[in-house]
């Protein structure tokens, strides 16, 4: 079936000349004036929509504005009649995939016109992809809690390391190595016996909810979208969710719930800040992140222990905690001299 395209122009004859370029190439356009556009669209979707605008705050940029609004995936391309930076300014604002001048040529139109329908397809495929992967990570994380709940509580941490394990040595390994500097840290800072046993189980268990995380996502080393980088750190809030279901761990579901959170208030689940964030989470953050720059990824080569402390005491005060960090240096200074 054609790509129906929305042309949006109040002059009759610019619209019947550019309904005329995109039919000879196969499109089946819906000519309208700006007042008659979103009506049109509304009685029968589009997959691509041109409109002209002249000044970026009235007429064509309310039209383009609205169908951004009512059908995000819809491709948009602005024709703007005035040598207007605004107007392009605004057009790219909106989400537009591309603002012409006006007038232009035929093959130019249809050019950003197939952009533009093609970003619809894109964008579809995406959302599709996006929706299979929120109902699997629902599945898995409906699995983990099923699972655990058929085992003794005090059995649950050795189960789900073997879980993890099984599932991803990487990341089993990669949570032991946290625990052990993150343990080490704790008694820098001097915390006591029983925060120091907390930030040991934290540690051990703060990757759990990445067994409800479908492989595939887990394994992406390309650029993610706002909906799968979403689902990703989901992770997160599934261990947290998880290790809270257990009474004997509910004192560490809300260290492993904050190991993403950042100093400056900016990461996630929450965006709590400072010493809002569990003392051990703040520990355990710094741990991770030294363990992630110096380990070999899927995604990133290693990098060297001094350029991993450099990157630390860089994001101190605002990723990490800078008095953690402080002590992470001494307790690494310490640990090269002996």
């Amino acid at each position: 079936m054609p790509a129906r395209v929305l042309i949006a122009d109040n002059d009759e004859h610019v619209r019947g000349l550019l309904a005329s370029w995109l039919e000879d190439v196969g499109y089946l356009c819906v000519p309208t004036d700006a007042g008659q556009a979103l009506s049109a669209a509304r009685e029968r979707p589009v997959d691509a929509a041109v409109v002209t605008v002249s000044v970026p705050d009235q007429g064509g940029m309310f039209v383009v504005r609205t169908l951004r609004a009512q059908a995000e995936e819809v491709g948009v391309v602005v024709v703007s009649t005035t040598p207007d930076f605004d107007v392009a300014v605004a057009a790219s604002r909106l989400g537009a995939v591309d603002c012409l001048p006006w007038p232009s040529s035929a093959p130019t139109v249809v050019d950003s016109v197939r952009r533009a329908v093609e970003w619809r397809a894109n964008r579809q495929a995406t959302e599709r992809s996006e929706r299979r992967l929120a109902e699997e990570v629902t599945a898995g994380r409906r699995q983990l809690l099923e699972t655990i709940g058929r085992v003794e509580p005090e059995s649950v941490p050795a189960v789900l390391l073997a879980v993890l394990e099984a599932r991803s040595p990487e990341t089993h390994d990669h949570c032991t190595r946290v625990s052990q500097s993150a343990v080490a840290l704790a008694g820098t800072c001097h915390l006591p016996p029983d925060q120091i046993h907390a930030v040991r189980r934290a540690a051990l268990l703060h990757d759990i909810g990445k067994i409800a995380i479908p492989d595939r996502l887990l394994d992406e080393t390309g650029p993610l979208t706002d909906g799968t980088l979403r689902l990703l750190r989901s992770h997160v809030e599934i261990g947290r969710e998880v290790l809270a279901s257990v009474p004997s761990l509910e004192p560490i579901a809300a260290i492993v719930g904050a190991t993403h959170e950042r100093y400056d208030g900016t990461g996630y689940p929450v965006g709590l800040r400072a010493d809002d964030i569990p003392l051990p989470a703040r520990i355990i953050s710094v741990a991770d992140a030294y363990d992630a720059m110096t380990s070999t990824r899927r995604y990133s080569d290693p990098i060297s222990h001094d350029e991993a402390n450099a990157e630390l005491v860089r994001q101190g005060g605002a990723q990490f905690d800078p008095d953690i960090v402080r002590a992470w240096l001494q307790l690494t200074e310490l640990r090269q001299c002996s």
